[in-house]
């Protein structure tokens, strides 16, 4: 089977595909081989393509080893339930360089037999700049809850002391009493912005519709929490981390399931007291992932545990510094979470803490 002698314009297209670095294919499914697989292959495999149209059994060894059984699961799935795929996964090449490649194909059912067509591509530079900003975005979302958390003490006082000064004495009452109510309405306005700053990005995040990729949990886990273990003096807590030794995993809109959990951690950093402690744990489940987050706080009241996730809830509060609530978050934290299959619940006491549990299936 030649594809190139289909039409006089495929060796511009083979040229053209090849400087895009997309690796082009045809495999035969009875005959366990490739009919057509153009130059980029090599480009992208690092190996001649030669030895891989007869005997395409020579690309497996070079799948990532935690990846071979996620590439062989979507195979199984194409030929049992046809249609078109897109799988990520990564490649290790001969000299132990790691490659994420990003597969499209479809399935064809023809009189000669049973064809996979499409095409692979490299997108490792691109998957480590979306990486990077999601690194840098999980950093910016630490460092806001926990400026958000640690500012409203100061502000607290500034308007205890406001009051207080307020109070009759040997001063000049008009003047004084003006600059006293500036300090304490622009204290309450910073305070209130900072808050507000968060609630809307959390907001606006969750209207959005979802972009899936596959990512490892446990990695973006231990990304963020680190923020939180290295900043935990700010806030006198003490952050835990509990994950498995591999990794798990899911395709998630990463940046909306991780405002998910920041968004708990600091509903966490909020209802619990100086020198408390504040862990987040996930387990492998095999079909699905488990995520806590658990607090040694005040706990939720009992006669709020059924209105919780409710859209403006009542069960809204301030923290026990006074931190302001607007009633949204749990209902937001909830849609984003069944908006990928999951499912969240929690089990809370008052005066010895709170756990929220999560959980998301892998597929």
């Amino acid at each position: 089977m030649t594809l190139a002698n289909h039409s006089p314009y495929f060796p511009l297209l083979e040229r053209v595909a090849a400087s895009y670095g997309q690796a082009y294919f045809v495999y035969h499914v009875e005959g366990r081989r490739f009919p057509y697989l153009n130059p980029a292959f090599q480009q992208i495999w690092g190996m001649s393509q030669v030895p891989c149209l007869e005997a395409p059994e020579r690309l497996l060894p070079a799948v990532h080893h935690e990846d071979l059984g996620f590439v062989k699961g979507q195979y199984r799935d194409l030929l049992g339930e046809g249609g078109k795929r897109t799988a990520e996964f990564r490649i290790t090449l001969p000299g132990g360089e790691t490659r994420w490649l990003c597969l499209s194909c479809e399935l064809f059912k023809e009189e000669s037999g049973t064809f996979i067509a499409g095409f692979a591509e490299d997108f490792t530079k691109r998957r480590e700049y979306h990486h990077n900003i999601l690194k840098f975005n999980a950093k910016k979302n630490a460092t806001l809850e926990i400026l958000s958390h640690d500012l409203a003490a100061p502000f607290t006082l500034i308007q205890g002391l406001a009051a207080l000064l307020r109070m009759p004495g040997e001063r000049n009452e008009e003047e004084l009493l003006h600059a006293l109510g500036l300090i304490e309405s622009n204290a309450q306005r910073g305070s209130d912005m900072i808050r507000d700053f968060v609630n809307n990005e959390f907001l606006e995040s969750s209207q959005v519709e979802l972009h899936r990729e596959r990512i490892d949990l446990v990695e973006r886990i231990k990304t963020m929490m680190e923020d939180y273990e290295q900043n935990g003096g700010m806030v006198a807590k003490r952050f835990v981390t509990q994950v498995p030794g591999t990794p798990v995993y899911l395709y998630l809109d990463e940046m909306k399931f991780l405002q998910v959990m920041n968004n708990l951690i600091s509903n966490a950093i909020k209802f619990t007291q100086d020198d408390g402690t504040i862990t987040v744990k996930v387990e492998d489940q095999g079909s699905s992932a488990y995520l806590a987050v658990s607090d040694d706080g005040v706990g939720i009241p009992e006669a709020m545990h059924p209105i919780l996730f409710d859209k403006f809830t009542k069960a809204r509060r301030p923290g026990i510094r006074g931190e302001k609530s607007v009633g949204m978050g749990m209902s937001i934290i909830r849609n984003i979470v069944e908006l990928h299959g999951g499912r969240i619940w929690f089990e809370s006491q008052e005066g010895v803490g709170s756990t929220f549990h999560l959980e998301i299936p892998k597929q």
